[in-house]
């Protein structure tokens, strides 16, 4: 049975997340009870896995965990339906379940490679002396996180969620014991991330777009070129996302030697290509030999590229949630400000149910805005976006640092909007130099406003997240 999202949240009511980027929209009742009944959820978790010692106070943890990862689901997961939804290779409702599935999956297997560094090496440890006042911080960095985040989804504004919770724990450190308790060559790194990370993904996204128009599209045989290359794309993601998997995802209960990885990182790449190539002939018999033929064909490696970015996306930005959280509950139960990398499960789940949660009922906007509102998508700019995505993010999972996924799939995005523009400029320039035809204003295929008002909201969100995770830390000493 298919899952008609469309119908679910009519039922539901339109009021959130219906409009378009900085329009401000309000959320309906329903979809009022419904961020109730996650957060009574959130509170029973937490107080029922958490530390039987101070159940109420995990519970409350669990409960800004779960505010944070709804925010995330409902503005940070678009990133991965978006390109599916803007081709039309999927349904909303179908889209969602799939990036439901394998957020979870990318949280639970393969996230707590990068949890370690969110939590425990933006500030200096040496600096903190009080137990008691780094879990305060901590719990105002993740609350001050969660609550801009919920102001970008309230106005409709893609961010980055790995800026703003960097951003709260860093407000906190400077604002409680100084300058010196952030560790700025950390700081720096993850910051060069952020802006190294868009330009690799648009500079993939067009190296695999260029690549498929030139064999693909831009031969006369449009059908065999696809018979031959998309099985061969297919077999690549497959064997991408098993070298993933197995030297990171399941690195804490299997180390194979390198004969074995490449093994089975060869063997995935041949299965795959077994299983695709004909299935591609069988769909592509009797089609006819042109581009659409083969942006119909690309609908299956979309959905499988699209599957790859949730599962990377859960495990790069389950660290914003899990981090925090397992710090605070850890620090809160032993004192011990020397932190370990013992994230429980009951963590990954909140954090992979909150983020499917956010993405299923609050992210139909934002969706929008990543699928339509900077340059049009077809299936093939949807694979180039959603693998260079991906890719980039994987590679930042493998490195252990964080990145901002909404960077990287706007990036890629915008590296295909660029790209086109340059090819039409190129091609105009052409036909007026061989047919002397007059110079026309060349058309724009970025949408300006957004492009400007998106990079406008990517910078102010470090220390806007910064100084409301300040302010909170401060209100709650004032009451304790």
């Amino acid at each position: 049975m298919q899952l008609d999202i469309s119908n679910l949240q009519k039922a539901l009511g339109r009021g959130a997340f219906s409009g378009v980027i900085g329009q401000p929209v309000t959320l309906s009742f329903r979809q009022c009870l419904l961020a109730v009944a996650f957060a009574c959820i959130a509170l029973l978790i937490g107080y029922f896995f958490g530390s039987p010692q101070d159940a109420v106070f995990s519970a409350c943890v669990a409960l800004a965990g779960g505010y944070m990862a709804l925010n995330i689901g409902a503005n940070d997961v678009a990133n991965s339906v978006g390109p599916m939804v803007g081709a039309r290779a999927l349904p909303l409702g179908a889209a969602l379940l799939l990036a439901a599935v394998a957020e979870t999956a990318g949280a639970l297997f393969a996230g707590q490679h990068v949890a370690g560094r969110i939590a425990y090496r933006i500030v200096d440890q040496d600096t903190v002396q009080d137990p008691v006042q780094f879990v305060i911080g901590m719990l105002a960095a993740l609350t001050g996180a969660a609550l801009w985040i919920n102001a970008a989804n309230i106005l409709r504004a893609p961010i980055s969620t790995t800026h703003a919770i960097i951003g709260g724990i860093v407000g906190v450190a400077v604002f409680a014991i100084g300058v010196d308790a952030v560790v700025w060559p950390e700081i720096s790194l993850i910051t060069l991330g952020w802006f190294l990370s868009p330009m690799a993904s648009a500079a993939a996204a067009v190296l695999i777009f260029a690549f498929i128009r030139s064999e693909l599209l831009g031969v006369q045989n449009k059908v065999r070129a696809a018979r031959t290359w998309i099985p061969i794309l297919i077999a690549a993601m497959a064997a991408l996302f098993t070298l993933f998997l197995i030297a990171k995802g399941l690195a804490n209960v299997w180390s194979p030697t390198t004969p074995v990885l490449t093994t089975a990182v060869v063997g995935a790449f041949i299965a795959a290509l077994a299983i695709s190539g004909p299935y591609i002939r069988r769909s592509s018999m009797g089609l006819a030999n042109r581009n659409q033929t083969v942006q119909a064909l690309f609908r299956v490696p979309l959905i499988v590229a699209g599957g790859f970015l949730a599962f990377s996306h859960g495990a790069n930005d389950i660290a914003n949630i899990a981090g925090p959280v397992t710090a605070i509950l850890h620090v809160q139960q032993t004192s011990d400000l020397s932190l370990s990398l013992d994230i429980p499960v009951w963590v990954f789940v909140l954090g992979a149910l909150g983020l499917s949660c956010g993405l299923l009922f609050f992210s139909s906007g934002m969706v929008k805005v990543v699928a339509t509102r900077i340059t049009k998508i077809n299936p093939v700019r949807a694979y180039a976006i959603a693998m260079a995505t991906a890719s980039t993010v994987t590679a930042a999972s493998w490195i252990g640092l964080p990145v901002s996924t909404t960077q990287i799939a706007v990036g890629a995005i915008f590296g295909i909007g660029i790209y086109r523009e340059f090819l039409a400029r190129r091609q105009q320039v052409q036909k007026v130099l061989e047919e002397g035809a007059e110079q026309k204003k060349q058309r724009m295929l970025i949408r300006r406003d957004d492009a400007i008002r998106i990079l406008a909201v990517w910078a102010i969100t470090f220390p806007a997240a910064g100084l409301i995770s300040a302010a909170l830390f401060w209100i709650i000493n004032q009451f304790i």
